[in-house]
């Protein structure tokens, strides 16, 4: 389980208790739960101890709750949208096979922004010639060069900005990815840049659903990259986490 830390007492006392109650080092704990929050305080809490200790930081003025990372949702469990239509007091999502979602525009409880990176990896291999000076010797200066076999692992990274939508009428999410979604939508608004063009998506969005509010932790420096290692996907955990979050006002 996971020990999150949501908000945090400026009240130096509060801090050096927290970091006793945590079992950490006083720079440790301050390391923890800096940048954006909230934050991971402890990636292996106790099961037995994790509520004790989030009443611990709840009574030192801490806003903390404990998250289990296999319940994060991931795109398995959420729309992902394919092309928006407009309607008469609502939204309709069309996923990949074309068929409407339709959404009203008080069923959109939060958006936020977020990027998800994609790692990919290559093995390539190239042949190359090299200067032989023994088979050179040998071969009387017939043959002079030998053939080498070079392995070299190529690394690229894909970024991909996207707004998720999340629901409170117990249908699934909408993730809203840059490059997988048709603009046409957008009428004479469209633009030849994708990133322009899912800008322009989010303030159309922002109108049709002001209530909504936008959240954009997910994509500040380090949030994410600041999550410990789970079995979720870090961009998912981090999604989570805000929800988490912003069900306690924060």
């Amino acid at each position: 389980m996971l020990l999150v830390i949501a908000n945090a007492p400026k009240d130096p006392l509060a801090q050096t208790r927290g970091a006793q109650l945590a079992g950490l080092p006083p720079a440790d704990f301050s390391r923890r739960l800096a940048g954006t929050l909230p934050r991971v305080l402890l990636a292996a809490a106790p099961v037995d101890r994790i509520g004790s200790l989030v009443d611990g930081f709840e009574s030192l003025g801490f806003a903390a709750f404990s998250c289990d990372p296999a319940a994060a949702p991931g795109d398995d469990d959420r729309l992902l949208v394919r092309g928006i239509q407009v309607e008469a007091g609502a939204l309709a999502f069309l996923d990949g096979q074309g068929n409407s979602h339709r959404c009203v525009g008080a069923a959109v409880s939060l958006i936020q922004r977020g990027v998800r990176v994609t790692t990919t990896s290559e093995t390539v291999t190239t042949n190359e010639r090299r200067l032989d000076m023994g088979k050179a010797v040998l071969t009387g200066g017939l043959i002079l060069t030998s053939k080498v076999q070079k392995q070299s692992v190529r690394t690229e990274e894909t970024r991909e900005p996207f707004l998720l939508l999340q629901r409170n009428d117990g249908q699934p999410d909408a993730i809203i990815y840059e490059r997988r979604v048709d603009y046409r939508f957008l009428g004479a608004e469209k633009q030849p840049a994708s990133h322009a063009n899912l800008e322009r998506t989010l303030a159309r969005l922002r109108a049709l659903v002001p209530d909504a509010p936008v959240d954009d932790r997910v994509v500040k420096p380090g949030f994410v990259s600041g999550l410990p290692l789970t079995s979720c996907e870090p961009v998912d955990l981090a999604l989570y986490l805000v929800t988490l979050a912003r069900t306690r006002g924060l």
